[in-house]
């Protein structure tokens, strides 16, 4: 008998229950506010109290509540706006960077007026400029502090280049905001262009922007010379040799980059490699639904040869072929495909066109390649499979 009791604390049913028994919380009431929800959202709170302008972020995020609003009057609109450029006054940067605060900034250059923009454009680029002009360990050290930051990085960063987005859309009036933003933007756009975020950017900037103001940075793709060149002839001298402000700043019509592979023959196969690197590199990130991208490939198939539009243009956008219909230039390219690329790559193109015959040829552009189709294709048979019975479908 002692035996057994001396053993009865091991059995683990009377352990168990002896363990619950003295739960000092077993007689507490269950407290709402540790929900696994509340705890979440208060670790989350603790978390963002440690940011830099903490204070600053959640009263403008109040303020951008209230200002998204659509039911919202102009002054009332006004009124918000003003107090929320305020709070973000010199901080624009740094706000912008996080990824819940970027939509506050963004908020000041939807309903800010002429001056309220220009303030944030100017911030942001001046900031940019003096992280991404620095030069030496000074500059190094900056960046390592988030202190400066590039304009480009901001492109770049998912959240934060929305705020680049709204810029170049509600500022594209204001002269000032235009160069301030493409002097920012200068030395970057071969990395901004086949970057899975920041071609987003490049695309609305080429297409709001006045191409006097951006074809700078459309040299930029070229190849490093190109911007050397742009930078030298942004600024033409007068023909009187007299300076005013008015000659001093508006820039030049620059030379295509036909123009100036026929003047400078020698820059020809220099410049046909980069272009072959920079658009493999788009290729590789799907890149071909862009109007730039479009552009930058048509200005290959301007200096490339027939030979190296069949070994290389061909094959890398056989199979891309449909995303060029959308414009006049990418239509044009697929034309130079279709007329120099072998028939395995020309296949591939009418198998992508399967299906969209009828809306291709009432597209403003796409008919082109349809015509070119019917004119190169020796296989008649195909093409009446994948192209010509669509439209005898319901006609």
């Amino acid at each position: 008998g002692g035996s057994g009791n001396k053993s009865y604390p091991n059995n683990k049913g009377s352990d168990f229950k002896k363990r619950k028994f003295n739960n000092s919380n077993n007689n507490k009431q269950p407290d709402p506010n540790q929900t696994p929800a509340n705890k979440k959202r208060a670790l989350k709170h603790e978390r963002q109290s440690h940011r830099k302008h903490a204070t600053t972020v959640f009263s403008a995020k109040e303020l951008w509540n209230t200002l998204r609003i659509k039911t919202n009057d102009k002054a009332t609109n006004t009124q918000l706006c003003t107090e929320l450029h305020n709070l973000l006054k010199g901080k624009c940067m740094e706000v912008a960077m996080q990824h819940d605060a970027s939509r506050c900034v963004q908020g000041v250059l939807q309903f800010g007026d002429e001056e309220q923009r220009r303030s944030v454009v100017m911030e942001l680029c001046c900031d940019a400029g003096a992280g991404g002009a620095g030069g030496g360990n000074s500059g190094k050290e900056k960046d390592k502090n988030k202190q400066n930051v590039n304009l480009g990085d901001i492109c770049k960063i998912q959240y934060a280049h929305f705020v680049v987005l709204k810029m170049i859309k509600y500022c594209a009036r204001d002269e000032v905001c235009v160069k301030l933003i493409v002097k920012s933007l200068k030395k970057q756009m071969t990395k901004l262009a086949v970057h899975s975020v920041g071609s987003r950017v490049v695309e609305l900037l080429f297409a709001t922007f006045p191409s006097k103001f951006t074809s700078p940075l459309k040299l930029e793709l070229y190849g490093p010379q190109y911007a050397l060149f742009a930078s030298a002839a942004a600024v033409a001298p007068p023909k009187d040799g007299k300076k005013n402000a008015t000659t001093a700043t508006v820039p030049t019509s620059l030379p295509t980059l036909a123009a100036f592979i026929k003047t400078n023959p020698d820059k020809l196969e220099s410049t046909l490699t980069h272009l072959q690197t920079l658009l493999q590199k788009g290729l590789d990130k799907s890149l071909t639904g862009f109007a730039y991208f479009h552009s930058l490939l048509l200005d290959y198939t301007t200096i490339a040869s027939p030979n190296d539009i069949r070994s290389f243009l061909s094959p890398a956008l056989s199979e891309h072929a449909l995303h060029l219909l959308s414009t006049r230039h990418g239509t044009r390219v697929v034309c130079e495909c279709l007329a120099y690329g072998t028939v395995k790559d020309r296949k591939k193109m009418i198998k992508c066109f399967k299906g969209y015959g009828r809306s291709s040829l009432l597209h403003r552009d796409a008919y082109l390649a349809m015509l070119r189709v019917c004119d190169v294709m020796d296989d008649t048979v195909l093409v009446n499979k994948m192209l010509l019975a669509e439209l005898h479908k319901n006609s």
